[in-house]
């Protein structure tokens, strides 16, 4: 991948991933235990809404997509189309983990994060594998400069949220519920 915008974005979907595999773990042992730690649920929560939501999608959403919308062919919008509507799909599931929370229903709770890890695999692939590829092909160094330029902004407003304790609560779940450290 020539674009260092996109590598950025796939290095950051490592991070994601990381995360899934210890949300899918909570789930699983949520709903063999119909028990729910809150504090660790709500920690990972944070986290996929800070930074797979706030930064990572919002890095896509406000300057990656909108660009190379611009710029593609009619028929790649509908690409673009798909993966804010998969946005949207994890937000709403993010939500309705949330409620689980608030109500402590480890089954709810377990139904909602199982799919939500679901749908951020699949939505990973899909941007690694394929969409990432075409857009790749369409920018231009001078594009690809302008896009980091506007990732930096969202990753200094990350760091004033508190990227480092919650890069740290993930490898603290990670070692808890995978029984492994990062």
């Amino acid at each position: 991948m020539k674009s260092k915008c996109l590598a950025l974005l796939v290095t950051e979907h490592k991070t994601i991933l990381r995360s899934v595999d210890v949300l899918q773990a909570m789930a699983k042992h949520a709903a063999d235990s119909q028990r729910l730690n809150k504090e660790d649920a709500s920690g990972l929560l944070e986290l996929v809404r800070l930074f797979a939501d706030d930064l990572h999608q919002g890095k896509e959403e406000g300057a990656l997509f909108p660009l190379f919308t611009a710029k593609c062919d009619p028929l790649e919008v509908d690409a673009i189309r798909h993966m804010i509507f998969e946005h949207e799909q994890d937000r709403s599931l993010m939500a309705g983990i949330e409620d689980a929370l608030q109500r402590s229903n480890a089954a709810d709770f377990a139904q909602c994060a199982l799919r939500l890890a679901e749908i951020l695999r699949d939505h990973i692939r899909k941007e690694d594998d394929i969409l990432f590829g075409i857009i790749d092909q369409q920018l231009s160094v001078e594009d690809d400069a302008g896009i980091v330029t506007e990732f930096e902004a969202f990753d200094r407003e990350f760091e004033k949220r508190g990227r480092d304790r919650i890069l740290h609560r993930l490898r603290m779940l990670e070692w808890k519920y995978l029984s492994k450290p990062a």
